[in-house]
């Protein structure tokens, strides 16, 4: 019998380039979620590149009708795939403090909710698939989707990160290493058969995968900034009638706050540039705790009860021993969220043991010199280890669980758990078994790169989701990434025969 695939597909265009390629190298059946803007609905609508067998547009179906929510259907749903509705809905950055243009209603919010649930469970009857695609779920519907799919015994597969940057000890390069599973962080044990990895030899070359064509102009262009406004204000915008997400987001609203933000992004910088640290005091025994990227879905999705990082720092410069500073920096990729507030950062740094700094400083720098590193959800408590450095992460991070990292069960535990860590020593031995294993069961493929591509061409530059797309474009683009494209086929193929 031919399996049956479903794609989630949304704004980032690779599930559907993998689509094509699976579709002429695995005879199976294949449906999609579409989750898109208006004008890329164009595309989608009448495209003839992959032959679905039906597809759904997800906002079609969503809050259509402005009428109250079935409460008792929802409670239903919470009992029957063991959900907490409330707790990943209101973390969602659309519900949340994060949407500067509109404000949902208690009964908005289930109601949109209460349409969601229905037409996943409408799809997952009807199609009954043996396997959901998709990239890692960064919002609450595709969560929710993700999570209902697990409770029916519904396979997943997700393209996810090794989380390893370079090691000190080589020079290989982890970060475009991937692995597909349906979790970002599986954390296993790591394997007692070390037959598995004798003969491994770590190879730094680069190959196809990590060509320079790949360096695609992603949101670094003036020119195509431009081009982009000058798109959106002379095109005739229907998501904001038919897209919740869109709700609020009048033209001259939006202009105005490109200004301002540009306006303010300019302000933070140049308080960041007098104000925050960037040197490193070689004498003073410190803590390291990288910030993460606000709105992040590592912190929304994943880690909703640790969404205030202010607080986070607060209980960690609390919890240090005598004689310890808490070495916190800031996010480089909050340029794209137009940077910290000024309030916020000066509100860390009126703490009297922690230091501020500039998210220019080397993390490499402030990890090897830190006694330990502290990290909600970030890769920092995996790289710690290379360094020789004991780490307390507040969730499981990676594939392999390190005996160097320290789960937190309880904020109350943080003061125990540093002072246990501290005296922690690094199996060396444990880390090069978790470096081969990691690359054992890892492939190479420039997973940013290629979405970045995507982003580039078809979205002027990364900067315009709304943009049409035009079919011997995307012909173009699909034939120029075959290479990479057909491997990734590959290796969704692979497991989906094993």
């Amino acid at each position: 019998m031919k399996p049956k695939l479903m794609f989630w597909i949304d704004q980032g265009l690779l599930h559907f380039g993998l689509s094509k390629f699976i579709q002429e190298n695995l005879d199976c059946e294949l449906y999609s979620i579409f989750e898109v803007t208006e004008n890329v609905k164009k595309f989608y609508k009448n495209q003839t590149i992959v032959n679905f067998q039906k597809q759904w547009f997800f906002h079609d179906y969503i809050f259509k009708e402005k009428s109250e929510a079935d409460i008792k259907y929802l409670e239903e749903i919470e009992k029957k795939y063991n959900l907490n509705l409330q707790l990943t809905v209101f973390n969602d950055r659309i519900f949340y403090k994060y949407n500067e243009y509109y404000k949902f209603s208690d009964n908005e919010i289930l109601k949109i909710l209460y349409d969601e649930v229905r037409l996943f469970e409408s799809i997952l009857d009807e199609v009954k698939p043996d396997f959901i695609l998709m990239a890692s779920y960064t919002q609450q519907h595709n969560d929710i989707f993700c999570k209902i799919c697990k409770a029916r015994g519904i396979k997943i597969i997700m393209p996810s990160s090794s989380r390893i940057g370079i090691s000190k000890n080589t020079s290989f390069n982890h970060s475009n290493r991937i692995y597909l599973s349906d979790d970002m962080d599986e954390f296993l044990a790591i394997p007692d058969n070390d037959e598995l990895i004798k003969d491994i030899e770590i190879n730094s070359k680069k190959n196809n995968l990590t060509d320079e064509k790949f360096s695609a102009e992603f949101q670094t262009s003036t020119k195509k900034f431009a081009v982009a406004g000058i798109t959106y204000l002379l095109t005739n915008d229907e998501n904001i009638k038919t897209h919740y997400s869109y709700y609020g987001r009048k033209k001259i609203k939006v202009a105005f706050k490109i200004l301002f933000n540009e306006l303010r992004k300019k302000y933070r910088l140049k308080f960041m540039e007098n104000n925050l640290k960037k040197h490193i005091d070689n004498n003073q025994k410190f803590v390291y705790f990288p910030l993460h990227q606000e709105q992040e879905s590592t912190l929304l999705a994943f880690e909703p009860f640790y969404t205030n990082q202010l607080e986070i720092i607060k209980n960690i410069a609390n919890s240090l021993p005598v004689g310890y500073k808490l070495y916190v920096k800031e996010h480089p990729q909050m340029i794209n969220r137009g940077w910290r507030s000024v309030k916020d950062m000066k509100e860390i740094m009126e703490l009297p043991n922690v230091r501020l700094f500039h998210p220019t400083v080397n993390s490499k720098e402030l990890i090897k010199k830190s006694k330990l590193v502290i990290s909600i959800k970030g890769s920092s408590v995996i790289e710690a280890a290379f360094y020789n450095k004991p780490a307390i992460s507040f969730s499981k991070v990676g594939m392999y669980r390190l005996s160097s990292i320290s789960l937190l069960n309880s904020i109350k535990d943080l003061p125990k758990n540093i002072q246990k860590s501290l005296t922690d020593v690094i199996d060396e031995n444990e880390v090069k078994r978790y470096e081969k294993y990691v690359y054992a069961n890892t492939f190479e493929f420039p997973m940013v790169q290629i979405t970045n591509a995507f982003e580039s061409v078809f979205k002027i530059g990364g900067y315009y989701a709304n943009a049409e797309i035009k079919s011997e474009i995307m012909n173009e683009f699909l034939e120029k990434y075959r290479i990479e494209l057909e491997f990734l086929a590959s290796k969704h193929i692979e497991l989906i025969k094993t």
